[in-house]
């Protein structure tokens, strides 16, 4: 497989120098290194997971000064859904804990291949996020505006100038776009592997081919972990494994994710992203009819192409070549099937268990690892060394979520639910409508008789609005008078 091999090539021009980690016999290259370095007995700190989450909680953990480190990688390094992903990373998120992530990410990767001699394949492209619909570009203005206030550049442009910086896109059926020079484009796998081989040189310790088989608690607090090479007693565990961190706790579901390989536009009304790829295009999307995965794949130690299905990437292929009519007369190299993981409100899962002192979270990325990792790994190294991160990450705390919320049954409506709301537009106070209902106050059934509209939160239900009966769900309202503010 041609990603498989670029992979490959990479890593063995990435590894250490002096044997800043190790493989264990199982590996199949264990011909040439025999006699891994044996585990340690004791750590204060052991990272299951050797994705950008997990990498990168280990490279700054290192930079604020904790040396007693263990990574700990059921394959190989990024071999995960890291290998897979797309590679675009962009600060253009509506939530501003998530758009100050991706912006730190953005800067640590610039500065990275410099920092630690490792190819990244950094590339500051810009990125041109599409709108198809008037709604559609008053969300790109208001992320817009948040960008412009937070100092990252980024423009509202007409679709000629779409053209003029993008001369393959059919720009017929556009309003507008958002456009924000500074995104950047990088080898998601290759970044991991640059932020290990820092953390190595700071003398975190990695052991490929480990397996995490059980989290040892006393008294409410780790105190180890057990693994198939052996115990390590350790004061702090950080979950980072991806599709299977929810082996161990957090409510995740995956899906296949699936995407063109043979520049970075968005296009969430056609539900697509382009952007170029060694010479081609990669292009994916998010599709409204996504298919949960609970157990294939699960049993793998590395994240294998799934079984292609073309008729499921045919709405996404028809969005594509749309708005790449060009690309018809080329041939497509791959089709890439691989598990992504999602969480129930859309949101990644960051911080440490309310039931367990020293257990630590951090997964669930929602097709977005790449643009978070830095910034995520920064923030939780943060909140276990200094126990609080340097911004607000209460949006994404693990507390948000109960015992409710990780049963499969709700995960599997929710998150079907999910997916498609990536790319959908969002009013103002809309709610979910999977995994309703689980809780409700024993006047539930005489508030809705009386017209109740709800809202859900963790679990609960609660009364959002009255309509009275007789009435419609539309009600005209008196108008008020507005105070405005303008500031000088």
């Amino acid at each position: 497989m041609f990603l498989r091999l670029l992979s490959d090539v990479r890593w063995r021009a990435a590894r250490p120098p002096r044997g800043g980690w190790t493989r264990s016999r199982r590996s199949s290259s264990s011909a040439a290194e025999p006699h891994p370095a044996s585990l340690p007995a004791q750590a204060q700190v052991v990272i299951c997971g050797g994705g950008i989450t997990g990498t990168s909680v280990a490279y700054h953990l290192s930079k604020l000064g904790w040396k007693d480190i263990v990574l700990l990688e059921q394959g190989r390094l990024a071999a995960g859904t890291t290998r897979f992903c797309a590679g675009i990373v962009s600060a253009a998120r509506p939530v501003s804990i998530e758009l100050k992530m991706a912006d730190y990410s953005n800067k640590l990767y610039e500065q990275l291949e410099q920092e630690t001699g490792v190819k990244t394949g950094y590339l500051k492209t810009g990125s041109i996020s599409l709108a198809q619909t008037q709604d559609r570009l008053i969300s790109l203005k208001r992320i817009a505006s948040s960008l412009n206030v937070t100092g990252i550049p980024c423009e509202i442009i007409t679709p000629k100038q779409v053209a003029q910086l993008h001369p393959l896109i059919n720009i017929h059926d556009l309003v507008g776009a958002m456009y924000v020079p500074g995104d950047a484009l990088v080898s998601s796998a290759d970044v991991s592997l640059a932020l290990a081989t820092a953390a190595s040189r700071n003398g975190v310790q990695i052991h490929e081919r480990t397996s995490v088989s059980h989290v040892l608690v006393q008294k409410g607090r780790v105190t180890g972990v057990e693994t198939d090479r052996g115990q390590i007693s350790c004061q702090y565990f950080v979950n980072c494994a991806g599709q299977w961190a929810e082996v161990f706790t957090p409510p995740l579901h995956s899906f296949p994710s699936t995407f063109l390989s043979s520049a970075a536009i968005v296009d969430p009304d056609g539900r697509i992203y382009i952007r170029n790829w060694q010479g081609g295009i990669l292009s994916g999307g998010f599709e409204k009819n996504p298919k949960p995965l609970f157990t294939e794949g699960r049993n793998q130690l590395e994240i294998q192409n799934l079984q292609e299905d073309w008729d499921h990437f045919e709405p996404l292929l028809s969005a594509l070549l749309r708005r790449m009519p060009d690309l018809e007369a080329l041939q497509i190299m791959q089709l890439v099937n691989c598990p992504e993981t999602f969480t129930p409100d859309m949101r990644c899962i960051m911080g440490e268990s309310p039931a367990v002192r020293g257990y630590f979270v951090l997964a669930g990325m929602n097709s977005a690892g790449i643009s978070y990792g830095g910034g995520a790994g920064k923030y939780l190294a943060e909140w276990m060394v200094n126990g609080y991160p340097s911004e607000n990450v209460w949006p994404l705390d693990l507390k948000r979520f109960g015992s409710l919320q990780s049963s499969r049954t709700f995960l599997r409506h929710r998150v079907m639910e999910v997916m498609p709301l990536i790319c959908d537009l969002k009013v103002p106070r809309w709610d979910f409508q999977t995994g309703r209902q689980l809780r409700t106050s024993p006047l539930y059934d005489r508030l809705d008789a009386q017209g109740a509209r709800w809202m859900e939160k963790h679990g609960f239900e609660r009364v959002k609005y009255f309509v009275p009966p007789g009435k419609g769900e539309i009600m005209s309202l008196p108008s008020a008078p507005i105070l405005v503010c303008v500031s000088s």
